[in-house]
């Protein structure tokens, strides 16, 4: 991935000085809002197998690459058309290796988040363009870290429980400095590719793959590309040819997909095409190939507590030699 700083600082300075925006589409321009932290509650990543595999994630706030760093990934590539998302995981990276987990905590969440004198802490850290561009944000916004929280360059979140309990990096002490101790061995990768061009021409080839909620934006939303069997079909021929037989996509996450036991009737596009169109596989190929994950949830909605009523569901591809012939 091309890094050019000068042209990252360039595009901040205009994306914030921008005075009109969409109030119907997520803009996901080359230079626009970073997630601070993840909205989804990543603790699925556990009843998964990720020790000693190679895993491909959207990098979003970079928190699926730590969690799967966390649970023994071998190998861990991004993608993301963002390029602020890739300066933002090496702020992460850097805090991880020189701040404590209570430095950690209090820098991306605490009431003065992002603070100068944490930063300072760790700026050394930074390779050279991202040295240049976060001295670049933190002068433009006064020194004052909080200022660039609360600016549209961030995507934010203060719910110090609901982040806590989506990480499992970030459950306890033990599980930071483990992750910290692992990031030392385990390589990491970045590229600006769109989730489109996966599997086409792969060079890599991974057991695991997250995709995140992408599935929502270009199946549901109102400028959606995509239809159901479509996106089925890109997973299962495209997307697949990046993963080993018997790996995982994580294909679609699905946000309250259950409260107090009863099955949302928002369910997702994808969720209401695999149960149309079972007949299309026999029975045994099917619930090899689509598995579902339920659990606990309500990490996107700040007035709805993480309690077991509350429930998300992620679906899964599952590739085996019968499928990829």
């Amino acid at each position: 991935m091309k890094i050019n700083v000068e042209e990252a600082i360039e595009k901040t300075k205009e994306y914030l000085s921008k005075t009109v925006f969409s109030k119907i589409r997520y803009d996901f321009s080359k230079y626009s809002t970073f997630y601070l932290f993840t909205t989804e509650n990543l603790s699925y990543l556990e009843k998964l197998e990720v020790a000693g595999k190679d895993a491909l994630t959207v990098t979003g706030s970079f928190d699926q690459a730590l969690n799967l760093i966390f649970l023994g990934a071998n190998r861990v590539g991004n993608f993301d058309t963002n390029h602020l998302s890739l300066y933002f995981a090496k702020l992460k990276m850097a805090a991880l290796s020189c701040l404590s987990y209570h430095e950690y905590l209090t820098f991306f969440l605490g009431e003065k988040m992002l603070d100068y004198k944490l930063y300072l802490k760790l700026r050394n850290s930074l390779e050279t363009p991202f040295l240049k561009y976060w001295d670049f944000l933190y002068e433009l916004f006064q020194y004052d870290g909080q200022k660039i929280v609360d600016s549209r360059l961030v995507d934010k979140t203060s719910d110090v429980k609901k982040v806590i309990q989506s990480n499992p990096y970030l459950k306890s002490e033990d599980n930071y400095n483990k992750t910290k101790e692992r990031m030392k061995s385990v390589t990491v990768t970045f590229s600006d590719k769109n989730l489109l061009e996966i599997g086409q021409e792969e060079k890599e080839i991974y057991d695991i793959m997250l995709f995140s909620n992408i599935e929502y934006y270009l199946v549901w939303d109102i400028n959606a590309t995509m239809s159901e069997a479509e996106y089925v079909d890109f997973i299962k021929n495209q997307a697949s040819q990046a993963l080993r037989e018997n790996g995982v996509i994580q294909m679609a996450y699905q946000y309250n997909y259950r409260y107090k036991k009863v099955t949302h009737l928002y369910k997702t596009m994808l969720h209401k095409w695999l149960e149309k169109n079972k007949k299309e596989y026999d029975k045994k190929e099917y619930l090899e190939a689509f598995k579902k994950i339920i659990f606990m949830g309500g990490t996107l909605k700040k007035n709805i507590e993480m309690t077991p009523d509350v429930e998300d569901c992620v679906y899964l591809y599952v590739k085996n030699k019968s499928k990829s012939r």
